[in-house]
């Protein structure tokens, strides 16, 4: 997350590790898990991009949801 304003980035890869650090970051400021659109907001990232990169994270075991919204997620 920047001051500035949102974070953009063009290497492949980069995005989700952008969401990941923002997630990150969110829960420690917030102490809970950011929506999607909170992610949107502070990556720059379009919602649907940030929706995809969240389900692969979930997918892959790296953040978990303890119901069907995403405020709930925490990492693993």
């Amino acid at each position: 997350m920047s001051a500035d304003g949102p974070l953009v980035t063009t290497e492949p890869g980069e995005s989700r590790a952008l969401v990941l650090a923002s997630i990150r970051s969110w829960i420690g400021k917030y102490g809970e898990g950011p929506s999607v659109r909170d992610l949107s907001r502070v990556t720059g990232l379009a919602q649907g991009t940030v929706s995809h990169h969240l389900k692969r994270l979930e997918r892959d075991g790296t953040v978990v949801r303890t119901s069907s919204r995403w405020r709930s997620c925490r990492l693993l």
